[in-house]
């Protein structure tokens, strides 16, 4: 009979989250500044209704992300957000991220670059949701407001919509209008070539944010995101998020507003986007301390040119004597 018994010591997750412990000491310092004072606002922008956003901020700067639901219709606004360095070489990647910090960031949690780098490219540092307000009508697994997933798209609209909702618009519409302000896109003179490192970024999967969910399983045992209803936050509610890098927020204003209403009939509310400076650089850019993608990558590579893993090519044909 197998055993079915839970080992942290050999469950690779547990394992790589062990290798990530943060600097709690230098993040404190960094949360300190708003309570002392002493950082600075850089600018204040607004994220409009029904559109797509880039945001830049520098390494030790801090982006808050502001809801303001009473000064408009008084609905929370669900947002999707990624980050990316300048050059579009490095991002939040939500498969770097969920492997050694769960689906649902943490103060003093990191988002991570993908693989190659595994580099932060920013740590949570305040997080001012009323979680109080977020019920758990299962009576056994807390609802959260913040998750790694898709973002809704042209096709998944039609899918519930039929296809009559290509029109709608959607978060990767907003993605796609976002990295066109990016100067590294418009410095691409080729427009098909333009659109194409658009459509390939705009399809990263990002970070929900005020947006009330569980991870677990459905009726039938698959194991799938529940969106629940949103509350009405109070004005001023908040995230900050510490740049580890010089950085691009990419920010959509989801179409989908607090889920209180129909996606056809929902009234969507700005964000509000802040920058501040705390006067902190970051206490290292190379958190891990590992060996870096390219020379790993020069590892893996000789193993082709020597033969130890095999690497003929694999046509078709090859397949018919077999």
């Amino acid at each position: 009979m197998c055993n079915n018994s839970y080992n942290a010591d050999i469950d690779p997750v547990e394992q790589f989250a062990r290798g990530v412990k943060p600097n709690t000491e230098f993040y404190d310092s960094v949360i300190a500044t708003k309570s002392n004072g002493t950082r600075k606002l850089v600018y204040e922008e607004t994220l409009h209704p029904h559109t797509g956003d880039a945001f830049y901020a520098k390494a030790g700067q801090v982006i808050r992300i502001e809801q303001r639901p009473h000064q408009h219709n008084g609905r929370t606004q669900i947002a999707d957000i990624l980050f990316f360095t300048p050059d579009l070489k490095q991002w939040s990647d939500h498969l770097s991220t969920t492997a050694v910090a769960g689906f649902s960031p943490s103060i003093y949690g990191a988002l991570w670059t993908q693989s190659k780098f595994m580099e932060k490219i920013v740590t949570l540092v305040a997080d001012e949701y009323p979680y109080e307000l977020l019920e758990d009508p299962d009576n056994n697994m807390k609802v959260q407001h913040m998750f790694f997933a898709a973002h809704c798209s042209k096709e998944y609209n039609m899918c519930a919509y039929g296809n009559d909702a290509v029109h709608m618009n959607s978060c990767h519409e907003n993605f796609i209008q976002a990295l066109n302000r990016i100067p590294a896109i418009v410095a691409i003179e080729d427009e098909k070539e333009r659109k194409e490192k658009v459509q390939f970024l705009a399809d990263r999967n990002d970070l929900n944010i005020f947006q009330p969910n569980q991870i677990i399983p459905d009726e039938e045992g698959v194991t799938r995101g529940k969106m629940f209803l949103s509350p009405s936050v109070p004005d001023g509610t908040g995230l900050e998020f510490y740049c580890e890098k010089d950085l691009y927020l990419v920010a959509s204003n989801c179409p989908y507003a607090d889920q209180n209403l129909p996606f056809h009939e929902a009234d969507p509310n700005p964000i509000y986007i802040q920058v501040f400076d705390t006067g902190i650089t970051p206490h290292t850019d190379d958190h891990l301390g590992m060996i870096k993608g390219s020379e790993w990558e020069k590892l893996v590579y000789n193993k082709f040119k020597t033969g130890e893993k095999e690497i003929s090519v694999r046509t078709p044909e090859s397949f018919n004597n077999k």
